[in-house]
């Protein structure tokens, strides 16, 4: 089913998804796409290919540059400190303390040890809840123009070096016309993208909501690329995110991210965010 010789639980992965969900509709589903990933493919040759493919130049870690210009027309009201984070994200460092829920822990080990380590997505640390300093780096693909085409935020474990993640971020225009912010982590022959709603509380904080009913609605998409070059989508509405980041009264930043499966909370990550231009928590 598909061109190149792939590990076994990859392609078991591939097929589940592409039988239990439909093909994508280049125009229709225009929303939902974004760059996939190729097999045994790792962060640095993605960014790479990405790049070679479209003609792309490649800029690491420039110093103000964020996960969005703007904020405008997300349709929230949310504090100066938040919107300084997503305007220039790369001056800023993260710890994150992070708690595997009871029973989850063990599927968590499995996850990482089957697929997560391997593909470098998803590779969450284990069996701790110490606090952990992720480094961030960030590349910008820009066209002949200075055109910022994508925005990747590679995360990795400060002290070990080993990747967690890497996605593109971007916003979409979902099928109801509302503004999200699209997040698309490359797999080996797809990608899982995660669409958000963004929301505001009274305080200002921003609530980035993952979770719908149907196709269209934000939350949990896999795409895979069958070897015609068909992509088909799969909704699991079950997988259920939420990142809630807040500013204190003393201008300090934090962030809280969960994870649920269906109504069962499997993880919580909480973030300390500081501001290294000034070398305080904001």
């Amino acid at each position: 089913m598909f061109p190149q010789r792939q590990n076994l639980f990859d392609w078991v992965t591939q097929c589940w998804n592409i039988a239990l969900g439909r093909r994508v509709a280049p125009e229709g589903d225009a929303w939902l796409l974004g760059p996939m990933g190729a097999v045994n493919e790792g962060a640095s040759e993605f960014i790479q290919r990405i790049a070679e493919q479209n003609g792309l130049t490649i800029q690491r870690n420039v110093p103000g540059s964020g996960l969005v210009e703007s904020m405008d027309d997300w349709a929230v009201s949310v504090s100066p400190g938040i919107k300084d984070f997503y305007r220039r994200t790369s001056d800023f460092k993260l710890s994150v303390t992070m708690v595997w829920k009871p029973g989850f822990g063990t599927l968590g080990y499995l996850v990482a040890k089957l697929f997560s380590r391997r593909i470098q997505q998803l590779n969450l640390p284990q069996g701790s809840s110490d606090e952990i300093t992720f480094n961030s780096d960030f590349f910008c693909l820009s066209d002949g123009d200075g055109r910022v085409r994508y925005t990747i935020w590679h995360r990795s474990i400060r002290a070990t070096g080993e990747v967690v993640f890497f996605g593109i971020y971007s916003t979409c225009r979902i099928p109801s016309g509302e503004v999200c912010v699209k997040v698309v982590f490359p797999l080996p022959c797809g990608s899982a993208t995660v669409i958000f709603r963004p929301q505001s509380d009274q305080q200002g904080g921003l609530l980035l909501v993952s979770s719908g009913k149907r196709e269209g609605d934000p939350g949990f998409y896999f795409l895979v690329q069958d070897r015609q070059g068909c992509v088909w989508k799969h909704y699991l509405p079950s997988l259920r995110e939420s990142i809630l980041v807040s500013e204190g009264r003393d201008g300090s930043l934090s962030a809280e991210h969960t994870l649920r499966l269906w109504s069962f909370s499997v993880y919580s990550m909480k973030y300390s965010i500081e501001d290294t231009r000034f070398g305080i928590a904001r």
